[in-house]
């Protein structure tokens, strides 16, 4: 499916920005859910569903699916979640780089540890990098346009850049010798 060659994807940036595949235990949660789901089940039990509306702005008639998922994404947070890795009672701390659009999953993990008797994960948050089409956009998965992926052929980069780059210029190049560049 879609998601598993995403998630493919995203590993092989993770390795070619230098995380050494040897020393980096990179996974699926849905590979590894049924080491996971005795944390998923812990975390549920202490998550009620007012905290998960509150924090994630969830309505009423949302799929129940988006109000299990924040303790799927919690659950590797705790190394107890991996006791094929880290043996059956580990309480190691874990160390979670993250964008800002992840914190609030990780302020309701850091909120719950405790009542778990885990240590609280650490965060690095990350900034977001803008899209093609300048500093006050964000990359995002559904448009493919808005990012440069490693993947993409050459060509698919020249297009790009040529119809959606942000460069500071003027859209044509009269345009730009008359008004220069556009430095914000």
């Amino acid at each position: 499916e879609e998601y598993t060659r995403l998630g493919r994807e995203n590993a092989k940036d993770i390795i070619a920005i230098g995380f050494d595949p040897d020393l980096t235990f990179i996974f699926s949660d849905s590979d590894h859910i049924g080491m996971l789901y005795r944390n998923v089940v812990k975390i549920q039990r202490y998550v009620t569903f007012n905290q998960v509306k509150g924090i994630f702005g969830f309505g009423e008639s949302d799929n129940i699916g988006k109000f299990g998922f924040p303790a799927v994404q919690a659950a590797p947070s705790f190394s107890s979640s991996f006791p094929d890795i880290f043996g059956a009672n580990s309480n190691l701390t874990c160390l979670i780089p993250c964008a800002i659009d992840q914190d609030p999953y990780f302020r309701m993990t850091r909120d719950v540890a405790p009542r778990l008797k885990y240590r609280k994960p650490a965060l690095i948050h990350s900034k977001f990098f803008p899209a093609l089409q300048g500093d006050n956009t964000k990359m995002s998965a559904s448009d493919p346009n808005s990012a440069i992926y490693v993947t993409d052929t050459p060509n698919q980069i020249k297009n790009k850049i040529n119809k959606h780059a942000f460069s500071g210029g003027g859209a044509t190049i009269e345009e730009h010798k008359q008004f220069g560049a556009n430095v914000d």
